[in-house]
Order: structure tokens, then C-alpha cells, then sequence
């Protein structure tokens, strides 16, 4: 597929519920709910709940769970930053598509639990933080869709128990969007030299044309990446043992992963895995309802 610096329409996603990190970075200022918003006369529920769109289904809810959404579509401003709420800008503002993607989150977000503060902050992170404009992908390796209309980057540590849970949400994932969705990998070693040493392994084996089968092998003994494994690795797989091994020493093959991490740190990263889906920040649980969801507003589904 062609590799490249990907101008990005991209959504960044850091998840934070399920992270590796090498030292716990402070906690986050408190966000506070934003502020109510006057509402107009257009800004009433539906009385027929059959009037709200196709995948927006509060009826659903129990009465304390219909509460809170009520409450938040009431006074979460439109997800384009328009002087109306959300539910005036699901039902009045046709070109606000974002608030139909809004609307439809809080309603899940509501359905799990979440209470009227934590859908506010949950809602901020999603529809109001920067886009992240670039990524450099072109040294990435890459698999999926040849050029995915939405595409992922994960900044992963070998060695990070997360990154490793976040791979059985992948290869599903791919599948499901098989011509959609185009992953791109780099690397953040922040554990251990272990997970370093692992880093220039894989890199060595990408230089191959085996980064995804060296990457694999490497997630199934994550517990125990001693050099004797990412040896016996590039053996079982095949790759020519002594142009690997040189490589993972050489000056180039380290400059590439130095550069991944220090992208990642340019990028604020402090916990791993670290996603972006076409430039936004993923802040949801790793899961695939979650990545699903975010993927699909970017399809406009």
C-alpha cells in the first residue's frame, strides 16, 4: 500500500481506561460539565419516540437512564459548536451531522451507566479536542484496507499487557472493515529494554517484509522477550538470520524506532496502547462496540 505522511483527516484516540505506562502522569485538571444551554421552543422531546432517528433509541432506557440523557442532550451544546443544544441540533440542524453521532453516544454512554458529569467530560474529549493535523506514517508498516477511508494509528510497547489485548480488538476489526480501515504501528517502548530491544527486532523484520508475523510471534511471549526469543522468532519465521541480526543494531533501524518515539512524545503520549483514528483522540474503552462507533461516524453510517 503506499506509504506516506498522511495529511490526516485522522481521529487520535489515547485510551485511558486500559493503559501501560511507565510512570503514572498527573491527573487531569476536572472538567467541568458545560454550561447549560437556554433552550428555545423547538427544544422539547419527542413525544413519539418513533420520531427519533434510526440508531437512536432511548426508549430503551429505564427511567433513571432516560433521566440522565434527557438531561445531557438538553444541555450539552451542539457537537459543531453552534449557541443551541444538542437535541435542537440533532432535530433543527440538518447540517450538524456530528450532533446525531453526539446524541447517539449519550445514549450508550447512558445505557452503561454513565452519570450526567461523566457523559459532559466523556462528550469534550470526543467532539470538542484538537484534531492532531499529521502523523508520520511513512515508515509505518501497515496492514488493512490499501487506502481506508479511516485510518488507525497505535503507538504499542511490546511488553505493555494492554497493547497486547489491544491486538485481539485488531485483527476483528480489520475484518470488519476490511475495506475501510487501514492500521498503521509504531512504537513506544517505554517498559523496559526488553520491550526497546523487541522494537528493534520487529523493525529489523519489517526491513524483511515480515513485521506483522515478527509482531505476532512477539505478542504471544511478550512475558519473556529475552534476546534468545526475538532470536528464536526470526528463525521460526524465516527470515534471513544474519541480515536480521544486523540490522537490529544498525544506526538506521534504531533511528526508526527513536523517531516513533519521539513523535509519540511530541504527541503528548505518557500510557499505551495509543490510537489515532483519523486525527481524534480515542478515549473510549478498547473495545469493539467503542471502535466501532467512532469508525462509523467517520463512514457517515
Amino acid at each position: 500500500m503506499p506509504q506516506g505522511s498522511l495529511p490526516l483527516l485522522m481521529v487520535v484516540i489515547i485510551v485511558a481506561a486500559s493503559a501501560c505506562t511507565k510512570k503514572a502522569p498527573p491527573s487531569p485538571p476536572a472538567t467541568t460539565a458545560s454550561p447549560a444551554m437556554a433552550k428555545s421552543a423547538d427544544d422539547t422531546l419527542p413525544a413519539d419516540e418513533n420520531a427519533w432517528p434510526a440508531g437512536i433509541d432511548p426508549g430503551k432506557l429505564d427511567a433513571f437512564k432516560r433521566k440522565v440523557f434527557d438531561q445531557v442532550v438538553n444541555h450539552e451544546p451542539s457537537a459543531c459548536g453552534k449557541g443551541h443544544s444538542l437535541l435542537h441540533s440533532l432535530k433543527r440542524d440538518g447540517g450538524c451531522r456530528a450532533s446525531f453521532y453526539a446524541v447517539r453516544y449519550v445514549a450508550r454512554l447512558a445505557d452503561a451507566g454513565f452519570s450526567e458529569s461523566e457523559i459532559s467530560e466523556k462528550l469534550a474529549q470526543r467532539f470538542r479536542a484538537p484534531h492532531v493535523p499529521y502523523i508520520d506514517v511513512s515508515q509505518a508498516p501497515s496492514k488493512g484496507a490499501q487506502s481506508g477511508r479511516v485510518t488507525i494509528v497505535e503507538f504499542a510497547d511490546y511488553e505493555c499487557r494492554h497493547c497486547k489485548e489491544a491486538q485481539a480488538v485488531m485483527h476483528p476489526l480489520l475484518v470488519s472493515y476490511e475495506s475501510d480501515v487501514t492500521l498503521y504501528f509504531k512504537h513506544f517502548p517505554i517498559s523496559s529494554n526488553n520491550s526497546l530491544n523487541a522494537a528493534n527486532a520487529a523493525s529489523a523484520a519489517q526491513n524483511q517484509g515480515k513485521f506483522w508475523q515478527f509482531s505476532d510471534k512477539v505478542w504471544e511471549n511478550s512475558d519473556h522477550l529475552t534476546p534468545a526469543v526475538l532470536e528464536s522468532i526470526a528463525k521460526e519465521i524465516g527470515l534471513d538470520f544474519s541480515r536480521w541480526y544486523g540490522d537490529v543494531g544498525s544506526e538506521a533501524n534504531r533511528a526508526h524506532v527513536q523517531r516513533d518515539k519521539t513523535e509519540a512524545r511530541s504527541l503528548e503520549i505518557q500510557r499505551t496502547p495509543a490510537i489515532f483514528i483519523n486525527g481524534r483522540r480515542y478515549t473510549d474503552e478498547l473495545d469493539l462496540p467503542g471502535l466501532k462507533d467512532w469508525i462509523d461516524e467517520e463512514l457517515g453510517r
